[in-house]
C-alpha cells in the first residue's frame, strides 16, 4: 500500500516538478528484429493473431501540452493500439498489496525499496488481471521481470474505466501476467546495493576528458560549433562568488534593489529588511559551479571541486551549452535583452529559454553517461547561509524558469529532436512566463488575451511617482496565491492571467506601499482570483466593477503608507 501511495502522489502531485523529467533511455528491451508476439489464438478464438510488442521508451513519447491543466498528447502510433491487445515487458509493483496482484503496476525497473525514485506518471502502467465475477482467482506476485499481454488503454478525456479513474495514464485490461524469459535491462539498484543512490554514484569520479573534447560533445549535442574558442578557466570561490554576484547586480541595477525587495516584502514573498541581492546570490551559490561570461568567450569552473565529479561534469556541459548560444547570439539580441528592466516577466521568459536549452542539454549529456541529474553537489562548493528557507516563497519564485524552460522545450522538439529546431523560438522568444505554462497558447496567441498593463498606469495614483514599477506576472501570481491555498488552486486561478503590474512607493520614514493592478481573460476569472488574494494586515481592495476583468489592490507596510495612497484622501 505504501508503494502505491507512493506512485500515486507522483502520478497526481505538483505536475511542474513532475512533468520536468525526461523520458527514460533504459527499461526493458524488446528483441530489435521482432515488434510482433505471435500469440497462438486471437480474443475472439480464432486464427492467431500478431500482437504488437510496446516498450517504456514508447510509452514516454506521450508529452505534456499544459502544466496546468496537466494534459497529455500521444504520438499517433500509440493511438492506433487503443483498444487492441499488446504485449509489455516491465516489472510488477503492487497496486493494493502483495497479497493480491489482480490489480497491479508494471513498472520499467525495479524498485528495490521505498525510498527509491519512482517512475515518470507516462512510465506506470495499471494493470488488471482475470475478470469481473471471479473474486477467488488469486494473482502472485512475480518478482522476476514480467511479460504482460492485455488490452492497451489510453486515459483519454472521454474515457471512464478503471485506470483512468484511479489516476494512471495507461492501462492494460484482461492480463496475463508471466515470467519472462528473454533479454532485459538490468533492474534498478536499490537503497543498499553497489550503484544505489547515496552510494557509488555519488563519490564515483567520471574518467578525465580533455576541455576540447567536452566542447566537442556539447557542440554535437547542441547541434552548432562555437564561433570562437572558449577557454575552460577555474577559479578560486572568491572570483566565482563576485562573477555570480556581478551577473545578478546587472540584472537587478542598485538603484531598483531597495524598492523591489519592499515590493515583494508587501507581498508576503519575501520578509522584511532583507537584502535583495544577498538571497538571489545565495540562491545561485547554492548550486552553481559552472558559468559563463556574457560574450561566450570563458567558462569559469570552481577550482575547489573535482572536475570529474558526475554533478561538476555536468554543469560544465550546461555552462558550455550556454557559451556556445551566447556566440551565435547577435549584439542586436543581446541589446534587447539587457533593455528589458520595464518587464520582469518578459526578462524572466528570456531566462527560462536559456535554461530550458541548457537542461536539456545536460539531461541528454548525463544519459550517454549513464548518471542522474539529480545527483548531490560536491561538499567543496561554495555555499553561503541563505537568509530564507530553501522553501520560502521567494525560491519558488526565483527557480520557477527552471522548471518551465525544460517542459517548454520538449514541448517543441520532443525528448529526443534536434535543438535546432529551438532556432524558431529563439528567433521569436515567448512574451510571458504564461506561454512557458501554457505552450499552446504560444502556438496560437488566438487562444488567450494578452493584456498588458501600461507603465505608467500608477502615474495619476499620487503626485509623486513610484520608486519602481514591474510586471509580476503569472510566475509571481503562482507562489503569491499559494501562501492561503494549495498549489492547485493557485495554478488553476493564475492560468487565466491576462497582464498585470506593480508599483511601489518608498516614503522618507522607511515605510513602503504597493498598487497591484491584475487583467483577466474574463469576469469570472477575475472574481476567483479577488476571492483568492492573501489576506494583508494594511489592505485596501478597490471596488469591482461588474463586467470588469481588472482587480486592483492597495497595500502598506502601516496603516499611514497605506492611508498616502488612498485615491480618496487625495
Amino acid at each position: 500500500m505504501k508503494i502505491k501511495i507512493a506512485l500515486l502522489l507522483l502520478a497526481l502531485g505538483i505536475g511542474i516538478f513532475l512533468l520536468r523529467d525526461q523520458v527514460m533511455e533504459t527499461g526493458p528491451q524488446t528483441n530489435p528484429n521482432s515488434k510482433e508476439v505471435p500469440e497462438n489464438i486471437n480474443s475472439t478464438g480464432g486464427l492467431p493473431e500478431s500482437i504488437p510488442m510496446i516498450d517504456f521508451p514508447h510509452l514516454g513519447e506521450a508529452r505534456p501540452t499544459d502544466l496546468i491543466d496537466m494534459t497529455l498528447s500521444f504520438p499517433e502510433s500509440l493511438k492506433q493500439l487503443d483498444g487492441r491487445r499488446v504485449s509489455l515487458v516491465g516489472f510488477m509493483a503492487p497496486f493494493d498489496s502483495l497479497d493480491d496482484m489482480s490489480r497491479c503496476m508494471i513498472v520499467p525497473s525495479y524498485v528495490g525499496c521505498t525510498f527509491c525514485s519512482p517512475p515518470n506518471i507516462r512510465q506506470v502502467v495499471f494493470i488488471t488481471q482475470g475478470k469481473e465475477g471471479s473474486p477467488d482467482q488469486s494473482y502472485s506476485f512475480i518478482e522476476e521481470p514480467s511479460h504482460v499481454t492485455g488490452i492497451f488503454r489510453i486515459s483519454l478525456p472521454e474515457r471512464d474505466h478503471e485506470g483512468k479513474t484511479q489516476g494512471f495514464v495507461y492501462s492494460i485490461e484482461n492480463a496475463e501476467v508471466r515470467v519472462h524469459t528473454g533479454k532485459i535491462a538490468d533492474r534498478a539498484p536499490s537503497h543498499a546495493s553497489p550503484g544505489g543512490h547515496n552510494t557509488t554514484q555519488e563519490r564515483t569520479l567520471l574518467p578525465p576528458i580533455a576541455a576540447s573534447d567536452l566542447i566537442q560533445e556539447v557542440s554535437a549535442l547542441i547541434g552548432r560549433e562555437p564561433i570562437d574558442p572558449i577557454k575552460i578557466e577555474p577559479v578560486p570561490a572568491t572570483t566565482f562568488r563576485d562573477f555570480i554576484r556581478d551577473q545578478l547586480g546587472s540584472t537587478y541595477p542598485r538603484e531598483k534593489r531597495s524598492a523591489r525587495a519592499h515590493a515583494f516584502s508587501l507581498l508576503g514573498l519575501l520578509p522584511k529588511g532583507i537584502n535583495w541581492l544577498d538571497v538571489l546570490t545565495g540562491f545561485e551559490l547554492g548550486k552553481s559551479v559552472a558559468a559563463s561570461v556574457s560574450d561566450g568567450s570563458r567558462v569559469l569552473v570552481l577550482e575547489s571541486v573535482p572536475a570529474n565529479h558526475p554533478y561538476v561534469r555536468i554543469e560544465m556541459v550546461g555552462a558550455i551549452s550556454d557559451a556556445i548560444n551566447l556566440q551565435h547570439t547577435s549584439e542586436e539580441d543581446q541589446s534587447k535583452k539587457t533593455g528589458m528592466g520595464n518587464n520582469e516577466d518578459l526578462r524572466r521568459s528570456q531566462e527560462a529559454l536559456r535554461r530550458g536549452i541548457r537542461k536539456t542539454i545536460t539531461r541528454r549529456y548525463a544519459r550517454t553517461l549513464g548518471v542522474s541529474t539529480s545527483l548531490e553537489a560536491p561538499s567543496q562548493i561554495v555555499l553561503e547561509e541563505k537568509p530564507l528557507a530553501s522553501g520560502s516563497m521567494l525560491d519558488r519564485w526565483y527557480s520557477l524558469p527552471d522548471f518551465v524552460g525544460p517542459f517548454f522545450v520538449d514541448f517543441l522538439v520532443g525528448p529526443r529532436g534536434s535543438l535546432r529546431n529551438m532556432d524558431a523560438a529563439l528567433n521569436r522568444p515567448p512574451l510571458t512566463l504564461m506561454e512557458f505554462i501554457r505552450p499552446l497558447w504560444y502556438q496560437d496567441p488566438s487562444l488567450w488575451q494578452h493584456h498588458p498593463v501600461p507603465v505608467d498606469f500608477a502615474n495619476e495614483l499620487m503626485k509623486t511617482r513610484p520608486s519602481h514599477t514591474d510586471v509580476l506576472g503569472v510566475g509571481g501570481l503562482i507562489p503569491w496565491l499559494a501562501q492561503t491555498n494549495s498549489s492547485h488552486t493557485a495554478r488553476s486561478i493564475s492560468s487565466q492571467w491576462a497582464g498585470d503590474r506593480w508599483a511601489v512607493w518608498e516614503f522618507p520614514d522607511g515605510s513602503a506601499a504597493l498598487f497591484l493592478e491584475t487583467r483577466w481573460q474574463d469576469e469570472k476569472s477575475a472574481l476567483k482570483f479577488r476571492d483568492a488574494i492573501p489576506k494583508f494586515p494594511y489592505q485596501w481592495n478597490f471596488p469591482y466593477e461588474n463586467g470588469s476583468s481588472i482587480i486592483k489592490i492597495l497595500r502598506g507596510s502601516s496603516p499611514a503608507a497605506l492611508n498616502r495612497l488612498d485615491p480618496f484622501a487625495q
